[in-house]
């Protein structure tokens, strides 16, 4: 088996050494022809950012929640998994890309056909296959553009990373608008059922009632002292008070009730509004900036050496499979040549 190996490999280097100049002529002409392909493919540039997504960008929680610390609402952290995920999904949300195809008219930069059928989705798969999001080890989100001009390369970098800011900003603010006005309106109704128990408290009050637990232990102490003295005419006028008591007593004390819990309730109301608010009014940024793109002074597509290796590699290979057909189909009309000369 050895010797068959071996034989099999020294065929081998015989064969290559037979078709030695041969072999070397194309790997040369390939590589000339595979140098001159690359010369005429436009080179492109690539730009990148990389940012962090933030744990939270709700300023009232940020702000607003010196006294209980959470990591979670410190401006300062980084995001988890969760956050970034949701980071990418908006870079690659079609806003962004609609408003990089108006500002730069890019269907007319990319030479796209706006008369044809399906030219927006063309358009698109282009923008795609120019633009990459991806996630790093570290967790950080990497922006890259690529162009055949690197300034726009750095341009329409910059804008992704400006109108993520936009859209996240827009998206957030629409949803704190809505819980404010909605808090409004919960604050109204609350004024109006709080103004509700203060018309009730009064007119408990414009019957006498104004505190339950003190008047009923004065009327008690009153009633005890006109029995032992047998003032009947003080008894009269304390059991008609004690009867007016127990009509407007339970009411007032209803009322008052309602009047804490609405108070209370109008105050967190209150507060949620005001936090509502501060939120519609959020200019926080919402990434970490690592690295901001810039102009690339040197091209990144086409790698003239990778070409060149590639393409010479693949043509020789090629070569050889075909020279060794080319022996096989002639062994024969060979061997008989070497038999008619002996």
């Amino acid at each position: 088996m050895e010797n068959k190996e071996q034989y099999n490999a020294f065929s081998l280097i015989q064969f290559l050494w037979r078709w030695k100049w041969w072999l070397l002529a194309i790997c040369l002409a390939t590589m000339i022809i595979s140098l001159g392909c690359s010369m005429l493919i436009k080179p492109r540039f690539k730009s990148t950012a990389t940012i962090y997504a933030p744990r939270t960008n709700s300023t009232a929680k940020i702000l607003l929640n010196e006294e209980n610390y959470n990591e979670r609402l410190d401006m300062k952290a980084y995001a988890i998994e969760e956050e970034t995920e949701q980071m990418m999904q908006l870079l690659n949300a079609q806003e962004i890309k609609d408003s990089l195809i108006s500002k730069y008219d890019l269907a007319t930069y990319y030479d796209i056909n706006t008369s044809s059928k399906g030219w927006k989705t063309k358009l698109n798969k282009v923008l795609a296959n120019n633009i990459t999001i991806k996630r790093t080890e570290y967790g950080a989100i990497t922006i890259s553009v690529s162009d055949e001009d690197p300034q726009m390369a750095c341009n329409m970098t910059q804008d992704i990373l400006r109108l993520l800011d936009t859209v996240k900003n827009r998206a957030e603010h629409e949803r704190a608008a809505a819980s404010y006005y909605a808090l409004v309106d919960q604050l109204d109704s609350i004024d109006r059922e709080i103004a509700r128990v203060d018309d009730t408290i009064k007119l408990c009050m414009e019957h006498g009632v104004y505190d339950v637990e003190k008047q009923s232990e004065r009327m008690m102490q009153q009633y005890a002292i006109a029995v032992a003295g047998g003032n009947t005419a003080a008894i009269n006028r304390i059991k008609e008070e004690m009867k007016n008591m127990a009509e407007w007593g339970p009411k007032l004390d209803a009322a008052q009730n309602l009047q804490y819990f609405f108070i209370q309730y109008q105050s967190l109301c209150k507060q949620k509004m005001m936090d509502a608010k501060l939120d519609m009014s959020n200019r926080i940024p919402v990434k970490f900036v690592v690295d901001n793109p810039a102009p690339a002074d040197k091209k990144y597509y086409p790698k003239k050496s990778i070409i060149m290796l590639v393409s010479t590699f693949c043509v020789l290979l090629l070569s050889i499979l075909v020279l060794l057909i080319f022996e096989k189909i002639n062994e024969p009309t060979d061997r008989k040549v070497e038999t008619v000369d002996q």
